[in-house]
């Protein structure tokens, strides 16, 4: 028979086995991002989940810890559920995606190209939303802002709502406040520049509300070019009648005068 003393010693020994194999599960399975889904896409993009090759990505699909995107001359729309906020990735941009924890608020890292962000607000004791860059971190409680990085690994900064606060990687007591219509940038091992007006150092950048008033614009004149076309191939009543006067009498015969 088996004494007490090594029933419990074997007892304990798979009790500790079986944490051990918990612990092994929960920090080699990757967490989903918040709820982050790949909304939309187009042209050339591809997702690389982890231990994946890159591959197209799906809409609905669910992003995992340490996915990578990589756009060519595509885009791709992020939104995060819990809050509806939205991530647009632009052409040529690489983005790799981390998950928030209570001690590292960084949702996605911009490693090159550039991004436009739509972060809903968020009050009361919720963490700020933040990504990290090679130069930069960059926090937010609900802005409209752009970030773009270069191959130097430049970062910069373009605010059209709200307030976004900039640092520099690992550079402490730094921080600059960038206010809508203002620009900052962010060298590697720098701190930020100083806020200058977009316009100054980005002249031809399009705010959210100007890009949207412009395609809306170009919509316009889309349908009153095919207005202009339709009525130019389509005869005006008079003429129709005519013609369809001239089709009966070709049927019936010269009418008698």
């Amino acid at each position: 028979m088996i004494s007490r003393a090594v029933h419990g010693r074997v007892l304990l020994s798979l009790v500790l086995c079986l944490g051990a194999v918990h612990l092994y599960a929960q920090t080699n399975t990757p967490a989903p991002l918040a709820g982050a889904i790949v909304t939309d896409w187009t042209g050339n993009v591809e997702v690389q989940l982890p231990g994946k090759p890159f591959a197209k990505p799906r809409r609905g699909q669910m992003l995992l810890e340490g996915t990578i995107i990589a756009t060519g001359d595509g885009r791709v729309l992020l939104t995060i559920r819990s809050d509806e906020s939205s991530i647009l990735v632009r052409p040529r941009t690489r983005i790799v995606l981390h998950q928030p924890s209570t001690t590292n608020w960084n949702s996605f890292e911009v490693l090159l190209g550039r991004i436009r962000a739509y972060i809903q607000k968020r009050t009361g004791g919720a963490p700020p939303f933040q990504l990290d860059t090679p130069s930069a971190v960059v926090a937010v409680r609900g802005t409209r802002f752009d970030v773009e990085v270069n191959r130097l690994g430049t970062t910069e900064v373009d605010v059209f709502d709200g307030l976004v606060e900039v640092a520099g990687q690992g550079i402490r007591g730094k921080s600059v406040l960038v206010s809508p219509g203002f620009s900052t940038r962010v060298a590697m091992g720098s701190a930020p520049e100083p806020p200058v007006p977009t316009r100054e150092i980005r002249p031809d950048v399009q705010s959210p509300d100007a890009q949207l008033q412009r395609e809306y614009s170009r919509e316009r004149l889309l349908l009153a070019e095919r207005a202009a076309e339709k009525e130019q191939t389509e005869p005006p009543d008079a003429d129709l009648n005519e013609l369809q006067d001239e089709s009966q009498e070709s049927r019936e015969g010269p009418k008698k005068r």
